[in-house]
């Protein structure tokens, strides 16, 4: 995460000292419709899980998730939201502490959530994400993908994540069933362009 200065760790910690401009309160609107129009299978992880909403909505759909982020007062969020649930929505997700660029220390999946983590890597962090993201996910299993289009010419800021690069990371190995234009939608500004990938491993 070199995009985000020499310690990352204290940057993100910082944010989530104050308003955070991704969190809008639910899943990200293209995320559920990628969802929707590929509904996935659990056991599922939540990559970069943040306060927890896309982990939630999971498990509102009946998938058992993961949510796992770096960032303590994060997840200390997404299980105050947890405790707030039925019992056997409550029951289908988990939060944890933990390492987003490191899929496969989580486990196994059958669908691994990525909704604004691989913008945040650089080159060489993405292929090494890239290449653990197949050990832990099944065959068969699919990530789905929600990420920067956009370059921006400050510091602290995603990168863009372009088509080519979507079907050049997961090229041998892997099936592209969906990819396109999106958008993320934040507190601060107007929506950012974005693009959604549902992507199968074979």
């Amino acid at each position: 995460m070199s995009r985000f200065g020499p310690d990352p760790q204290a940057f993100f910690d910082a944010v989530y000292g104050g308003d955070v401009p991704w969190e809008i309160g639910g899943v990200q609107p293209a995320m559920a419709a990628l969802i929707e129009r590929f509904p996935p299978r659990g056991p599922a992880l939540d990559l970069g899980c943040a306060t927890g909403d896309l982990t939630i909505h999971l498990a509102r759909l009946g998938v058992e998730a993961l949510g796992v982020d770096f960032v303590a007062r994060a997840i200390e969020s997404a299980n105050a939201k947890r405790s707030a649930l039925p019992d056997a929505i409550a029951g289908r997700a988990r939060f944890a502490v933990g390492d987003a660029s490191r899929p496969s220390a989580h486990g196994r999946f059958a669908s691994v959530f990525d909704s604004g983590f691989l913008h945040l890597l650089d080159d060489e962090a993405s292929d090494r994400w890239a290449r653990d993201l197949a050990v832990a996910l099944e065959v068969g299993g699919r990530v789905y993908l929600h990420e920067f289009a956009i370059e921006f010419p400050v510091p602290n800021v995603p990168r863009a994540v372009t088509e080519g690069e979507v079907r050049e990371r997961f090229g041998v190995g892997w099936n592209v069933l969906h990819v396109g234009p999106a958008e993320f939608v934040n507190m601060v500004a107007a929506p950012t362009p974005a693009i959604v990938a549902c992507v199968e491993r074979v």
